[in-house]
């Protein structure tokens, strides 16, 4: 649990207060493990359904702002800021998707970072979830991504 309180820490997760049911009950837990250090640490759960993360992307074209080649914009400073918080915007779908894992966690070590550990752990847990049977990248879900992980799910 000491790893947990780190990751919800750094994730910005709120701490869970003291209730009789452990929140961590149905989820399963892997750990990667480096130099006897755990530098990784991936949370899941079996699901049989989720929402689609749907991207709230802003329309430049209907602004007067204009973008350079050197990716810098002109015009009002307000609107950019707008534009920055309306592209990191998500909402979910309304209609319910087939899913078979939800990853409530993923995490990964400042300094070991950009290394495939993630890719590592989420590889072992569609693996080894379900016994018999490797879950298909189609069916595994994230919940309440970062913006990080957001970038994570879409390469993975």
């Amino acid at each position: 649990m000491e790893v947990k309180a780190i990751v919800d820490a750094e994730l910005g997760f709120s701490a869970t207060s003291a209730s009789k049911t452990n929140p961590l009950d149905d989820m399963t837990c892997y750990l990667y493990i480096s130099k006897k250090r755990v530098v990784g640490l991936l949370l899941v759960k079996h699901l049989k359904r989720a929402y689609e993360l749907i991207s709230a992307y802003y329309d430049q074209s209907h602004d007067d702002n204009i973008n350079d080649n050197d990716g810098s914009t002109h015009g009002n400073q307000h609107n950019t800021k707008m534009i920055k918080a309306q592209k990191d915007s998500y909402s979910r779908s309304l209609t319910p998707s087939k899913a078979m894992m939800g990853v409530h966690q993923i995490w990964c070590h400042r300094s070991h970072r950009k290394g495939g550990i993630a890719s590592k752990l989420c590889d072992a847990a569609r693996s080894c979830l379900i016994f018999g049977m490797t879950i298909p990248l189609e069916y595994v879900a994230f919940s309440s991504p970062t913006l990080d992980g957001v970038k994570f799910a879409k390469k993975y």
